[in-house]
């Protein structure tokens, strides 16, 4: 078997997989269950290892200090119903916490959720209040599907996505990948306007302005921008826990 046909009878989960890889994720946590096993062993043959938690909450957790300390997404795995359930509490946090944490559901397929019901909720109904974005993956478009899932879990201000794997679909030949990769936003800058000059006058009028650093600065790597603001206009700086060292 050539190349070509090897790359054209991959499954979905291994596109999924592959695409994670090459983002740089090598660590998944989580509780197999029957509906994520064909996912645990694509992430396997990737070369991204699938550490055994004792909770869906502490597998986030550690999938969050992967990203600490690579920079890469960390990739959390549930299994249907309860076992995402558990993760509602990491994936709040991760929301609040700006972590870009790709959070992998195994779920039942669409037309045997219609009368299999035993522990069938919606998982992206439940996770709506604390998630950037919500996918299901399908094997036509596997890649393009967890592209986006990338992009929207690393661009802008950081946070968890959840991407829904039905289990037939995970074991579902897919076609032959649709590259197509992110291009990183341009980085921003304060826009010239009446909001900034309003702003300036606010901090020139000013009898004790003090600065309140936050953790976005810390993502921003903005703490040489920080300590030249400061030490121009002469300003205290607190900073919140989070922001700490900066």
């Amino acid at each position: 078997m050539d190349e070509a046909t090897q790359d054209a009878a991959v499954r979905a989960a291994d596109r999924l997989a592959r695409r994670l890889a090459e983002a740089g994720c090598r660590f998944a946590f989580g509780i197999p269950g029957g509906e994520v096993l064909v996912l645990i062993d694509a992430l396997e043959a990737a070369g991204i290892r699938f550490v055994l938690a004792k909770h869906e909450t502490a597998a986030g957790f550690m999938a969050e200090a992967t990203w600490h300390r690579t920079g890469a997404p960390g990739i959390l795995v549930a299994t249907v119903g309860p076992g995402l359930s558990n993760a509602v509490n990491v994936v709040a946090n991760a929301r609040l916490d700006r972590v870009p944490l790709i959070v992998l559901a195994g779920c039942v397929d669409a037309d045997d959720a219609l009368t299999y019901t035993h522990q069938v909720i919606d998982h992206a109904r439940l996770l709506e209040p604390a998630i950037k974005a919500a996918y299901t993956l399908t094997p036509q478009s596997a890649d393009l599907i967890t592209e986006r899932a990338l992009s929207a879990a690393v661009d802008g201000r950081p946070g968890p996505v959840l991407i829904d794997l039905p289990v037939k679909v995970a074991g579902a030949t897919a076609p032959g990948a649709r590259h197509h990769r992110r291009t990183p936003p341009s980085p921003a800058a304060p826009a010239a306007g009446p909001a900034l000059e309003r702003a300036r006058g606010w901090l020139e009028r000013a009898e004790r302005p003090l600065l309140i650093a936050g953790f976005d600065a810390v993502l921003d790597d903005a703490g040489d921008a920080l300590r030249a603001f400061v030490e121009r206009h002469r300003v205290p700086v607190i900073q919140t826990y989070k922001a700490k060292g900066l």
